[in-house]
């Protein structure tokens, strides 16, 4: 059975598709921030194919990466934690890769085996705000680039100067709505509904997938 957080809990992937305009129900995200041990609907997803197949998709960059002469930090490495002085809600999360070039620029990178899309590059530049303000030290108010690496070997550079004012107060609008008392609306669609993992029990709106 749910029962409240201490304080809101964020995992970091949790977030882009909200940013991006992928998803809209708000309430669900505010509902896993600030409640835990909650039932998840059962899923067909093949965890063990996926896994399999991001791992091939980083090991060819560490490779790549590694011929060029950069420092890597991989995986569990880069676990973090940022939390708010303010409101006490952490987010977390990891970057799949961390490069340091020879020449000093250091570069997040976040591997895909799916189709494009814009919430990719929002994980990576929410990665690339969040790192330097963490726990992660050696990161601590250093400018970070970053990059999304799909299987076809097609990347996609992320300049710093991205993660600019409008990116952080679109964060901060959503961080707001995340840790307010008030709960944001429920948005019940078929689409919205069928991937998400909460269940009729915490959602009495939740609609049965491929209902429009």
């Amino acid at each position: 059975m749910a029962y409240p957080r201490t304080n809101p809990y964020l995992h970091a992937t949790w977030i882009p598709r909200y940013l991006t305009g992928d998803k809209s129900c708000l309430w669900a995200c505010w509902f896993k921030a600030n409640y835990q041990a909650f039932d998840r609907m059962p899923s067909d997803f093949d965890v063990a194919r996926w896994t399999m197949e991001h791992t091939d998709l980083l090991n060819k960059l560490i490779a790549d990466l590694e011929e060029q002469g950069c420092e890597l930090f991989i995986e569990h490495q880069n676990g973090f934690r940022v939390e708010s002085p303010r409101t006490g809600a952490v987010i977390g999360g990891r970057a799949d890769l961390i490069a340091r070039f020879p020449d000093g620029r250091v570069v997040v990178y976040d591997a895909k085996t799916g189709q494009e899309s814009a919430s990719h590059i929002a994980q990576v530049q929410l990665y690339m705000y969040l790192l330097p303000k963490s726990n992660l030290t050696q990161w601590r108010d250093k400018p970070l680039e970053g990059a999304v690496v799909y299987k076809d070997g097609h990347q996609v550079g992320i300049p710093a100067a991205s993660v600019d004012d409008a990116f952080v107060a679109r964060l901060a609008d959503f961080m707001q709505k995340m840790t307010s008392d008030m709960p944001p609306r429920r948005v019940p669609s078929g689409p919205e509904c069928g991937f998400c993992e909460l269940t009729k029990g915490d959602c009495p709106e939740r609609m049965n997938s491929g209902l429009a």
